[in-house]
């Protein structure tokens, strides 16, 4: 009797651990894996898809999308109308919204910019992305998305989804999800002030000052900081991390568009918001964070390959000038020097 209701308890186990799959995030590294992941998740949507989105001009994703609208399925976009300096971007993609009936809107205020990259499933499944929907992003742009299915996140990203759907405020927020304009700054500044031994960023810029001070204050704790970025710094804030001792490298293999941060190799921030004062304060932008063991480790050493790659060419010089401003400075010294010996 005793062996049989082993064999049954054993078999329930079984049933549990296939019917209800432990909830664990998953990450998508881009270019390396292209639009398959977003196509699949867009084909697989049985009810309702909410998509927030800043660029959008691929057509895969857009033919994906509106194929979901004809079939039923409740489809709503909300999709910045008026890029920065693009403005005319996602005219195409506006247009196709209007054709198929695709309900969406493309300013929220009070926000300067829907910058934030998000698609919600069927309620109960959420991709935060650090990329746009566009073809750059599946061909030589470095970047990441996280899919995640636990309720506590997926939930609020929906409730405030539907929030700035009908520009109404939104409440508080977990401690996991960081929002801009609403909570970024300070859960940055908390991230990096809370780190002990390391902080692996990729940023596609970083210009806020006081987030720079942040990093550098790190760095002189103890913390190694490593920021991989395709743009180059202000030459004043790359002096002033240099001495500090955080290393800033730029990739030349990728063009840097993610914006992530690698904290202890425990947790990671992943998302839309870059170290600018505008994403911090101004935008609609969202990063998730996570603690996945499988998605720190891939994040760490993709991370730490696109890092080693640059080590020979893209190091930034950080003499607090230009590379032509410093030979220009050692040319005056020189021919003070000169005059002086005269």
């Amino acid at each position: 009797m005793s062996i049989r209701f082993a064999h049954v308890c054993f078999s329930f186990l079984i049933f549990l651990l296939t019917a209800f799959p432990a909830l664990a995030d998953q990450l998508i590294v881009e270019p390396d894996m292209g639009r398959k992941p977003i196509i699949n998740a867009i084909k697989n949507t049985r009810h309702t898809l909410s998509l927030v989105m800043y660029g959008f001009t691929d057509e895969s994703l857009l033919d994906a999308l509106i194929r979901q609208q004809k079939q039923g399925k409740t489809v709503k976009v909300i999709l910045e109308e008026q890029p920065y300096k693009a403005e005319n971007e996602n005219n195409k993609t506006i247009r196709t919204f209007n054709q198929n009936e695709v309900a969406w809107q493309g300013h929220i205020p009070p926000f300067r910019l829907i910058h934030q990259k998000t698609l919600v499933i069927d309620g109960n499944k959420a991709i935060v992305m650090t990329f746009n929907f566009t073809r750059s992003a599946f061909k030589n742009d470095r970047n990441f998305a996280l899919i995640i299915d636990d309720p506590q996140r997926v939930n609020e990203i929906a409730a405030t989804f539907t929030s700035d759907w009908n520009h109404q405020p939104t409440a508080n927020h977990a401690d996991q999800l960081v929002w801009s304009p609403d909570n970024s700054r300070k859960q940055f500044l908390k991230i990096i002030s809370g780190a002990k031994q390391s902080l692996k960023i990729y940023a596609q810029t970083i210009s806020d000052y006081k987030i720079v001070g942040a990093l550098a204050k790190a760095a002189r704790k103890g913390v190694n900081v490593q920021i991989l970025t395709s743009n180059r710094l202000r030459d004043k804030q790359a002096d002033y991390l240099a001495r500090a001792g955080v290393v800033v490298r730029r990739s030349n293999r990728y063009y840097i568009h993610a914006k992530v941060m690698i904290v202890d190799n425990q947790k990671a921030v992943l998302g839309s918001v870059n170290l600018t004062r505008a994403s911090l304060d101004d935008n609609r932008e969202l990063a998730v964070i996570t603690k996945d063991s499988a998605v720190i480790q891939q994040l760490t050493a993709t991370f730490d390959q696109d890092f080693r790659d640059t080590e020979k060419t893209h190091t930034q010089n950080h003499s607090g000038l230009s590379l032509n401003k410093a030979v220009v400075r050692q040319v005056i010294r020189f021919i003070h020097h000169s005059l002086k010996s005269l």
